[in-house]
């Protein structure tokens, strides 16, 4: 029984070796199949042209990080720099054959105990495969056609021929591919002149470029620095004196000599249009051309350095100016800072209000550019906003409060429209609320997270266009290797808003830039709206904006200080940012003038009572023809003056021996006439311009009547008394009897 029991065992154990055998060879041959199945593109994999090629609208050679002009051989690079690399990445490189079995052994418990993927244990050979060659999926498949690749890679080419490769092509952020570009994109020196502290930084970049880039990510970099001059110790490439100065030390970032902000944007659009990676783009030589204006470039980066040059001499300044053409194609993008300024969130302050508070509120018919609203101290539910200077200025328009940037009348404003149509009209700009933001400070443009600045432009562009929104855009056409195109820019539109509410808005900002806060752009002589506003953070200003644009093209300037985040007080909205915005401005115009705002069929400039809008604070249609009792302003039809119906007039009729006295209240911008109405026809008794006060007529004619109707008339106002004069002789002539003492009455 046991010796059957003992063959049943080694019958299974032998078919289990079978399998097995059979597996690994199925397995080996497999390996095989894809060795050599799988090419190695020696070409792409020692290709130097690793820059994207970024061409203006002039088609002028544009080129970005060019490695034709950027390559370096590692013979001239310090050790510390090959070092910092390997010991940080792949501490066997000079052992391995392409592929580190005992990191592949470790990465693969960690993905399977952690259930993830996070683990590669990718070679630097591995990396210089995928980076050139593969995509940057993490599947199996990808895996082992990297690790064959790599291997095929290690017999061609010699350790340091693939280490100069790598180090030439390897991505660092900011689209700097390779260290000869990223050392002129972080520090503006060659990478065979870099500190130690310098290489750490960029050593540590590349784990995650954006993670660990202290242009997003500051601290994240001075702590990936700091392991990577750990391992360089541990290994014993550096001193423990030279490790800790590197640790103690900041790192300092010096912007690259050439502006490459407007290429970053293209570049970044390209991919997201395209559906790929930068690396892809490189791979397939792809060309970008832009709309980029080289001339207006110029002229803004000019601009920048000048006004903040003037200005102060802080230099932890950054700026962002961007310039679109109102069919949305931008024309200038500047971003002058340390800092990758691309998706920038910042307080938008007063820039806010325009759009936040009193376009929905023209949107809803509740205010007017000539609506007046009391500026005085509130308390709304323990909310009591104040001016920038401290001051009430009791009641202003519309028209003014927008001109002066005054916070109380926005934030009644927008107690009368109501958050949620201010969230709607936001949300329609492309700009989306936090619900924490649901709240009336929302009208001094305080939000929970912030609003990209470009989707401010955005926002602003669409009102210049009247309410058909463009959307921004960069790239023109996408160009293959051959100069075929695989992507046209095509225009794409859509009506948000109506024209008239955005003419009114544009009309307001129109005197921001006359004599409001933007009052610097009015010698200019152009029609221009502007919007400048200054963000507080309770103790310094940290953000100052103007927003500017004409028919034909949107601008804006933002200037803040990231690292500190708190500017000189030298330096104000109305002033730098403004300044900016107006040389850029007599650039673009410096041989022609935009045309003006066309004015909508259904706005119309119409007159209003000029006494009654100071007196009482109402906008009514006028009372008289004559031109000094009248205001003009731009109205929407659907919202003109109403109607005056006065309702203290106080007229009235009081009868005497004499006759009738009739008495009322006048003004003396309105035409008052006095109808008499009797079974004999109808007369004017009075006809009353100009006068102001309690008015009296005295009607002699009337006791031939049995009755009499008098209609007080000013507009399409009436108001009638009717009186019996027989009526009144006979209970005068009663009262007189009884008092005489007669015995008989009439």
């Amino acid at each position: 029984m046991e010796k059957k029991q003992s063959k049943k065992i080694k019958k299974i154990l032998l078919i289990l070796c079978i399998i097995t055998a059979g597996l690994f060879l199925s397995f080996g041959g497999y390996i095989v199949f894809l060795f050599n199945s799988y090419k190695l593109d020696i070409n792409k994999l020692t290709s130097v042209n690793n820059g994207i090629k970024v061409y203006s609208a002039s088609m002028t050679d544009s080129t970005l990080y060019n490695s034709n002009r950027s390559i370096i051989e590692i013979d001239s690079l310090p050790d510390y720099v090959l070092n910092a690399f390997i010991d940080t990445e792949d501490k066997r490189f000079y052992s391995h054959n392409g592929f580190d079995l005992k990191r592949i052994v470790k990465a693969g418990f960690v993905n399977l105990t952690s259930h993830s993927k996070s683990q590669g244990a990718s070679t630097i050979s591995q990396q210089l495969v995928k980076n050139a060659l593969l995509s940057n999926e993490k599947t199996f498949s990808r895996k082992i056609k990297e690790i064959i690749l790599s291997v095929k890679m290690e017999k061609k080419f010699s350790k340091d021929e693939i280490l100069e490769m790598y180090l030439n092509t390897i991505y660092f952020g900011s689209n700097a591919y390779g260290i000869e570009n990223a050392s002129k994109t972080y520090f503006n020196k060659s990478a065979k002149d870099l500190t130690l502290n310098e290489v750490c930084c960029l050593a540590g970049i590349i784990k995650s470029p954006s993670y660990y880039s202290p242009l997003k990510n500051y601290n994240n970099a001075i702590e990936r620095r700091n392991l990577v001059a750990k391992a360089l110790y541990n290994a014993k490439h550096i001193t423990k004196d030279e490790y800790e100065n590197v640790v103690k030390s900041p790192i300092i970032l010096t912007k690259d000599e050439y502006d490459y902000s407007y290429e970053r944007e293209a570049i970044l659009e390209a991919c997201s249009l395209l559906n790929i990676s930068e690396r892809e783009l490189i791979n397939r030589k792809l060309q970008i051309v832009t709309f980029k204006d080289d001339n207006l470039q110029q002229n803004i980066i000019t601009s920048n350095n000048e006004v903040l040059q003037e200005s102060t001499d802080n230099e932890n300044l950054d700026s962002l100016s961007i310039v679109a053409n109102n069919d949305g194609k931008v024309i200038g993008y500047y971003a002058n800072s340390n800092y990758n300024l691309h998706n920038l969130y910042r307080q938008p302050a007063s820039t806010l209000k325009p759009l936040a508070v009193y376009l929905p509120c023209i949107i809803h018919n509740i205010l007017s550019p000539s609506s007046q609203i009391l500026d005085e101290k509130i308390d709304i539910n323990g909310y009591s906003p104040k001016n920038a200077d401290g001051q009430f200025y009791g009641y202003v328009s519309v028209r003014d409060a927008v001109a002066r940037s005054l916070n109380i009348p926005a934030v009644k404003a927008l107690d009368y429209v109501g958050i949620s149509k201010a969230s709607e009209t936001l949300s329609n700009l492309g700009i989306i609320l936090d619900k924490s933001d649901m709240n009336l400070s929302l009208a001094l443009g305080s939000t929970k997270n912030g609003i990209k600045v470009i989707d401010l432009l955005s926002a602003y562009s669409t009102i210049a266009n009247l309410g058909i929104s463009k959307g921004l855009c960069f790239v023109d056409k996408i160009l293959d290797e051959n100069g075929k195109s695989i992507y046209c820019y095509e225009d794409f539109s859509q009506r948000i808003f109506k024209e008239e509410d955005c003419f009114l808005l544009t009309d307001m900002l129109k005197d921001v830039a006359k004599t409001g806060t933007a009052k610097r752009l009015n010698d200019l002589n152009l029609s221009i709206a502007s919007k400048t506003g200054t963000s507080y953070n309770g103790e310094n200003n940290t953000d100052l904006y103007n927003v500017a644009y004409t028919t034909k093209h949107t601008m804006l300037t933002w200037i803040g200080n990231l690292k500190d985040n708190k500017l000189p007080n030298s330096l104000s909205s109305s002033v730098q940012p403004t300044q900016i915005n107006k040389q850029i401005l007599s650039f673009l115009y410096k041989n022609s003038k935009p045309n003006e705002f066309n004015c909508p069929e259904n706005v119309k400039k119409l007159p209003f009572d000029y006494n009654e809008y100071v007196d009482n604070h109402i906008i009514v249609k006028p009372a008289t023809d004559l031109e000094r009792y009248k205001k003009y302003d731009y109205f929407k039809l659907s919202n003109p003056p109403q109607e005056n119906f006065n309702k203290d007039m106080n007229f009235s009729v009081e009868l005497n021996k004499t006759g009738a006295n009739l008495t009322f209240n006048a003004n003396k911008s309105k035409q008052y006439s006095i109808i008499k109405q009797t079974n004999k026809g109808v007369e004017e008794i009075a006809n009353i311009v100009e006068q102001s006060g309690e008015i009296s007529i005295l009607d002699k004619n009337i006791f031939v009547f049995d009755e009499i109707k008098y209609v007080l008339k000013c507009n399409l106002e009436e108001k009638e008394i009717k009186i019996r004069p027989k009526d009144y002789l006979i209970n005068l002539l009663n009262n007189e009897i009884k008092i005489g003492k007669k015995k008989w009455y009439v």
